[in-house]
């Protein structure tokens, strides 16, 4: 018979008590990685047994679509959502401060909550990673020892937390952009777009019946389902940072807490997988009061995660922006 302590940490608690049922966006986010998986499998059994396969020509378009796609929103999770939004380990040059607004939007339209209540919670991540108070940690340290609560709910289930009040607190600058707080409200316009001009391109790319047709139609659902495939992949890898980048890999540093490194999640993540050198940069709030003040790497943007030239050249987020540092489209 498990304690009421230790059923918490069970998947079956978690996705009774603290996944929100009622919300729709509960349901949309499941239906949308059922529908892409089913898609995938579909494509793949027509293509391999049917009697009139899909052709290799539209399999080529449909892979660089989905690996646009999902690099292009990789990158505006990374440099933009976690680098800029929450850490602003760099700033836009008053000439281009203007871009502010509308890559935020674009931002928006990776389906991973607002912009502000996802920087929110991820400073709230670093400031008490692994502790309990950590929303999405799947290792805690607790006083009677290491508990491990359930890796769905890590990796996935806590982006379906009832939802709470943003702390506004931990992101001033952000609040203060009125253009901002209006795509955090409005942000299903930026999701809803963001699958259109998707499904749009692929219909121009496999009709050639005019636009008002039935074979017309049947491409932009057919690519609307290839956009769910890389929605699909994009959340998932993203997410890997928050599961498997506290439970396998390699800590160069003692942050307090259970981040670490890995190169094959940084391939993935544009450099995101150098986790553990991320924490370093910024610290738990616990391991500030131990060593009595930040602590920071020294002589280096903070802008890059990987610390090595090695791992800078896998650090695609951190070339990016360097290269907008040098075009003086940014500054550290």
């Amino acid at each position: 018979m498990k304690t009421a302590d230790e059923e918490y940490f069970t998947l079956p608690f978690i996705l009774r008590k603290k996944v929100d049922w009622q919300s729709p966006n509960t349901y949309v986010f499941l239906g949308v990685q059922v529908v892409g998986i089913v898609w995938l499998l579909w494509v793949a059994w027509n293509h391999f047994f049917s009697t009139s396969p899909i052709s290799n020509s539209i399999l080529i378009t449909l892979g660089i679509m989905i690996l646009a796609r999902y690099y292009v929103g990789m990158w505006f999770v990374t440099a933009w959502r976690h680098r800029y939004f929450a850490h602003r380990s760099f700033k836009l040059t008053k000439r281009y401060k203007w871009l502010e607004v509308p890559v935020a939007f674009i931002c928006s339209m990776d389906a991973q909550r607002g912009i502000c209540q996802w920087a929110a919670e991820h400073i709230w991540h670093h400031k008490y990673s692994d502790q309990p108070n950590d929303v999405h940690s799947c290792k805690q340290k607790q006083p009677a020892g290491k508990k491990q609560r359930s890796i769905a709910w890590c990796h996935m289930f806590w982006v379906l937390k009832r939802t709470e009040e943003i702390k506004w607190d931990l992101i001033p600058l952000l609040k203060r952009s009125k253009a901002i707080v209006w795509i955090e409200d409005k942000q299903w316009i930026g999701i809803i777009l963001g699958g259109g001009v998707f499904s749009f391109i692929g219909a121009w790319k496999f009709t050639t019946d005019p636009w008002i047709s039935w074979n017309y139609v049947s491409n932009f659902v057919f690519s609307l389902f290839a956009y769910f495939l890389a929605t699909t992949l994009l959340w998932h890898l993203t997410f890997l940072i928050n599961s498997a980048m506290h439970l396998i890999g390699r800590q160069r540093y003692n942050t307090g807490d259970e981040s670490r490194n890995s190169l094959i999640c940084a391939i993935l993540t544009l450099g995101e997988g150098w986790h553990n050198n991320h924490h370093q940069d910024y610290p738990t709030a616990n391991r500030v009061v131990e060593l009595n003040g930040p602590v920071r790497r020294k002589n280096k943007g903070l802008y890059w995660q990987g610390e090595t030239f090695f791992e800078k050249c896998f650090d695609w987020s951190g070339i990016s922006i360097w290269l907008m540092i040098k075009l003086g489209i940014a500054y550290e």
